[in-house]
């Protein structure tokens, strides 16, 4: 299993401070109270976020996750309906589809806005073909692109957390595939043609 990193790290102790501050506020939406001891990651919760259906192997999971950091994109305060994330429009009104994009605002708060650029170094991120940063190209502001569609913020069994499924805003998915190359890589979805990139 290999874990993504990129994420700052939060000290134990404040996880356990700031947790303590939203979870009391969120009792009365619907979500139990959580003591400084017990992490959402138990058993009895959501365990099941980092795990693959069916049995399969986990591939990759998102570090924050991982160390039970769930604070870094989740806040108790906010309402149930948006699943607690931090800067998830309540409503369409809110422009869900806007750019930049909302997810795209929480991702680079941990892995920067030089992710996105279109022309961030090379070395910024690894989907690269040659100097192009395949990651601006995909999240565009005229294709209203975002993060999540394609990238689990929790575990995968794909490689850098990518959904086998990318979802639509109707209820169809569309299929996914990625497999890493030591220089780039392979991608087939319904998106497009199978692609292949080299760093």
């Amino acid at each position: 299993m290999t874990l993504v990193k990129g994420t700052t790290k939060v000290p134990s102790v404040l996880v356990i401070l700031l947790s303590a501050a939203v979870v009391c506020a969120a009792a009365d939406r619907g979500h139990p109270a959580i003591t400084t001891r017990a992490g959402c990651l138990t058993p009895q919760c959501h365990a099941r976020l980092l795990e693959a259906a069916n049995g399969a192997r986990v591939e990759s999971v998102h570090q924050p996750a991982a160390d039970g950091e769930c604070v870094s994109c989740h806040d108790l305060a906010l309402p149930s309906g948006v699943r607690f994330v931090k800067g998830a429009p309540s409503g369409a009104a809110d422009g869900s589809e806007s750019a930049p994009a909302w997810d795209q605002v929480l991702c680079s708060g941990c892995h920067g806005e030089v992710l996105l650029a279109p022309n961030g170094p090379a070395t910024v991120t690894g989907f690269t073909d040659g100097k192009r940063n395949l990651h601006a190209l995909h999240v565009q502001a005229g294709r209203g692109r975002r993060c999540l569609p394609c990238h689990d913020p929790h575990a995968s069994r794909q490689a850098k957390l990518l959904r086998e499924r990318i979802p639509t805003r109707g209820k169809a998915k569309i299929a996914q595939e990625f497999r890493g190359e030591p220089k780039g890589g392979w991608c087939k979805t319904g998106c497009h043609a199978p692609k292949s990139y080299r760093r």
